[in-house]
């Protein structure tokens, strides 16, 4: 008797779904980890342009003998403005720009005119309208530019600070300076300064004048253009709050695009926020950076924005 092999030339039916179905497990278990590392290079990232803003800051700070006052208008405590004439409403960071290898374009920049200036080529406000990559954490959705309308930039992003041009996007910054913990504070509630980047009228701060110890203190962190409405980097609206903590705001604006023009970022919205899962990275005043909780005590957190009220001792833990 004879036996006839015989061979076959494809899977069955079964086994090409049982492999489809082991191929899509694999790639289930895969896809959540190369996420996972993905946002860790992003935060890395991220750290990485908070340390080179404290570099720049502290080689601003050796030259001038002081950190970096934003050349706009103060406040005298409980919304009284200084006098227009004295101020440009350009931010600190543009003057830092020259020790982020920015040269050419902190040159281009007339610091004698308004922000909203069209005087040159370019003026400050086509500067102004360019994206700066070196303020922009890469975890952020928003993008280099803000969205156009009132939901994204308000009427008084400039200086003077009313009837500001909105036809055509800015350059936005993810980075923001701490005001303090509220927002125009007067002077009666919180003597001069109230965080390192204390927008009432004062002198500039420097090293001396963190008497908490610099790796006690807050000095930068992130904030989202996606729900604050003084997002460009070029322009004195540099305040951040330590009114809430870390990441309030995404308890407030559960998705993005939800925020509406009459919810702008005021005040809940000058509160740290960031894209990274559970918290938000900050720059201390030392130059170090550090993660810090969306769980954090707020009073710890609100003590560790202010550099002369004498706690909390040893700050925000690593």
């Amino acid at each position: 008797m004879r036996y006839v092999k015989t061979f076959r030339n494809a899977f069955t039916l079964v086994e090409l779904l049982v492999v489809i179905a082991i191929i899509g497990v694999m790639v289930g278990l895969l896809l959540p980890a190369v996420q996972s590392a993905r946002e860790a290079a992003r935060r890395m990232q991220c750290s990485n342009n908070l340390k080179q803003i404290g570099l720049a800051l502290h080689n601003y700070h050796d030259t001038f003998k002081v950190f970096p006052k934003n050349q706009a208008w103060a406040t005298h405590g409980g919304n009284s403005y200084g006098p227009p004439a004295q101020n440009s409403g350009i931010s600190w960071r543009a003057l830092i720009l020259p020790f982020l290898e920015q040269d050419a374009f902190h040159n281009q920049i007339n610091f004698s005119l308004p922000i909203m200036s069209t005087v040159g080529t370019p003026s400050n406000l086509e500067l102004a309208r360019k994206p700066m990559s070196p303020y922009l954490c890469p975890s952020d959705p928003s993008g280099e530019v803000n969205k156009s309308g009132e939901q994204y930039l308000w009427s008084n992003w400039c200086f003077p600070h009313a009837t500001c041009p909105r036809e055509a996007p800015l350059g936005v910054t993810t980075y923001k300076g701490f005001n303090g913990h509220g927002y125009d504070i007067p002077f009666g509630t919180s003597a001069y300064p109230h965080a390192m980047f204390d927008r009432r009228e004062g002198k500039p701060l420097g090293m001396k004048d963190v008497i908490d110890g610099t790796t006690n203190v807050l000095f930068v962190g992130e904030i989202s253009p996606e729900w604050y409405a003084w997002s460009s980097w070029m322009a004195w609206h540099s305040p951040m709050s330590s009114h809430r903590g870390p990441n309030h705001v995404h308890r407030i604006y559960t998705r993005i695009g939800q925020r509406t023009a009459a919810q702008h970022g005021w005040l809940d919205g000058f509160t740290a926020n960031s894209f990274h899962p559970g918290g938000v990275q900050f720059l201390r005043v030392d130059g170090s950076t550090n993660f810090v909780s969306e769980t954090i005590d707020l009073t710890k957190y609100q003590q560790s924005v202010h550099p002369q009220d004498g706690m909390p001792l040893g700050g925000i833990d690593q």
